[in-house]
């Protein structure tokens, strides 16, 4: 053999060697971890003919190969792992019956489905199980807390482990990790002592968070909690999980510039008069809690709001939003940040004006308080009042925004009606663009008209806007006197702020308390968040739900935001004072001993004199 066809032959053998070795390497490579690609902090790449839209072709990931598609199914309840649960969490609820024959549904003369046990402890929910569904949901009872004890937090995650096993959680072709725990702290305050009791760190909330492959999973299915208490006790617990199956692939035939150009389609209706930058693009997957896991690029963008040059006082924070667009075919409708986001807000009657004030002379103050307290409003104006199984709900929404805050009010108001032997106790009462007169000078007849009040608005610490981000703004600290609920001639017993920030904590500031002493007039509990959120981070819906089975209203609110996807793998953003955080942190403050109410508990409170906020630090 010549020398040239050795040669020939050595490099047609290596050559045949590396092909096989690519080839082999091609399934793990395909499978390598994505890192959320981010604009470079000096680029200036594309703008895809959108000069208020700041993205860059090189943000989005590049799928490497067909990505699979996973059916999924429904798993069988876990009714016997709850009821172990339940001596530790709410030792008088005993044992889960079915709703239908429950004390609390014969009292109150209602009919339930024999497929929902439930386990009560007094009056709230402690416990149910969806035997239909499979889903199921414990609530820590959060009045007789004791604090943790040292390296049960470590614990909480070892304990989450060994629970969630394939009986739980379910084999399948996906896979989990146990995330770091959040602590969830609280504090009680005397306004006549003034001083702090029994502060301390009292549960550990563990989530799973889910994978199909290397790609995380996002959407309102794909939840599972633990809640771990002292003694390394299991207090609260979700599971809202199907099993996936692999039965088709996918592949993406697009340019990356062809999927920025979509990712701007959606983004396009809020730069009209905003600036908006995508902070990241990933590869992942989409749970709707239906019938299918499916492969997405996930992006997450901030949009700024342009003030008028007139803006007087300071803006509250800018709008962070999520948006999904499809890898290949789309097998189930992803949400769309450009799609109706269903009925809108009406705009509220235009009563008559009493503008607080500017004086200090008492006479004046004397008028004005009068003739607010003898103004008779339009019939219309007047909610019915509230009748034990009768909650009626407020929903206030920011005006000139992004669609989002409506999808997220619509939510919540479809989670709260969503089981169908509860939907006819709620009364829809209001639902209106907000304006600041619907919590200042005429509150009466709109938050502080009904049982439970939800805001859908931007925010910072006590402080929300009606318009946009800059405009229309509502100082909580000069909410005028008395404030909300019974004692102030009232009926609000829940208000829950879906805003940044409005809700600080102790650890941000030692006037945490201050503005509340004047709103908790009769209030039961506040419920929001002390940092960062997104605005449609799937928490409207399922916490809506939560409410409708009668769960406690303060712990709904912790499940709901502590397992949302949207904050998995604890994403941080720039917060008040200029401080990065993480997001999601959720705050609620409480009277003292009205922890577990249930928003069915529309009693007429007095004063406040005592106040317990729960919230989870950075």
């Amino acid at each position: 053999m010549s020398q040239n066809h050795r040669t020939a032959n050595f490099t047609s053998s290596c050559l045949a060697v590396l092909i096989a070795l690519v080839l082999s390497l091609a399934p793990i490579l395909a499978q390598r971890p994505t890192v959320e690609r981010k604009l470079p902090a000096d680029s200036t790449e594309l703008q895809v003919n959108k000069s208020n839209i700041r993205i860059s072709p090189a943000q989005i990931p590049a799928v490497q190969s067909p990505l699979p598609v996973l059916r999924l199914s429904k798993q069988k309840a876990p009714t016997e792992f709850v009821r172990k649960l339940l001596p530790a969490v709410a030792p008088q609820a005993r044992n889960l019956t079915p709703l239908s024959q429950s004390p609390f549904f014969r009292e109150k003369n209602m009919k339930g489905p024999d497929y929902v046990l439930a386990a009560f402890d007094g009056n709230h929910v402690a416990a149910y199980v969806d035997e239909e569904s499979g889903d199921a949901e414990v609530f820590p009872s959060l009045s007789q807390l004791k604090p943790l004890g040292a390296g049960e937090i470590e614990r909480s995650a070892s304990l989450a482990r060994q629970l969630f096993s394939p009986d739980i959680i379910g084999k399948d072709d996906t896979r989990f990790t146990v995330e770091r725990p959040l602590v969830l702290n609280g504090q009680t305050l005397n306004r006549e002592r003034g001083a702090s009791q029994e502060r301390g760190a009292y549960l550990a909330y563990i989530n799973l968070r889910r994978y199909v492959g290397s790609y995380p999973v996002y959407g309102p299915g794909s939840r599972a909690l633990l809640v771990v208490g002292s003694g390394s006790s299991p207090q609260g617990f979700v599971r809202r999980w199907k099993t996936g199956a692999t039965f088709d692939k996918v592949s993406e035939r697009r340019s990356r510039e062809q999927v920025a150009q979509e990712i701007v389609a959606q983004l396009e209706p809020s730069s009209k008069s905003s600036s908006v930058e995508v902070q990241g693009v990933e590869i992942a997957y989409y749970d709707g809690n239906r019938d299918f896991l499916q492969p997405v690029y996930r992006f997450t963008a901030r949009i700024r709001h342009t003030a008028p040059a007139t803006t007087r006082g300071r803006p509250t924070d800018d709008d962070y939003v999520i948006g999904y667009v499809p890898i290949g075919k789309e097998f189930e409708t992803l949400p769309s940040l450009s799609r109706p986001p269903g009925p809108l807000p009406s705009e509220p009657k235009p009563y008559q004006s009493f503008a607080v004030p500017d004086s200090s002379d008492k006479q004046v103050n004397s008028t004005w308080t009068s003739a607010r307290a003898n103004y008779t409003p339009p019939a219309e104006a007047t909610s019915r009042p509230a009748s034990g199984l009768d909650p009626t709900i407020g929903r206030y929404v920011v005006r000139h925004d992004n669609s989002n805050w409506v999808a997220d009010a619509n939510e919540f108001w479809s989670g709260l009606t969503a089981l169908w032997w509860m939907a006819p106790f709620f009364t829809n009462s209001q639902y209106y663009w907000a304006e600041p007169r619907l919590f200042t000078t005429q509150a009466r007849f709109f938050i502080n008209s009904v049982n439970v009040g939800l805001i859908e608005v931007h925010g910072d610490w006590w402080l929300y806007s009606t318009e946009r981000n800059c405009c229309d703004l509502v100082d909580i600290n000069t909410i005028p006197s008395p404030g909300y609920g019974a004692a102030a001639g009232g009926s609000l017993a829940y208000w829950i702020i879906h805003s940044c920030e409005v809700v600080p904590g102790p650890d941000d500031t030692s006037h945490w308390p201050d503005p509340w002493w004047n709103i908790f007039g009769g209030v039961h509990s506040v419920v929001g968040y002390r940092t960062i959120m997104y605005i449609d981070d799937d928490v409207g819906g399922p916490y809506g739900t939560n409410l409708g089975f009668i769960a406690p209203v303060v712990s709904s609110w912790l499940n709901t935001v502590s397992s949302a996807g949207a904050y998995s793998g604890h994403p941080t953003a720039m917060a008040h004072g200029g401080i990065n955080r993480p997001m999601g942190r959720a705050s609620t403050i409480s009277m003292c001993g009205r922890e577990n109410d249930t928003v069915f508990d529309t009693s007429a409170l007095p004063r406040a004199g005592c106040l317990r906020i729960f919230w989870y630090p950075d």
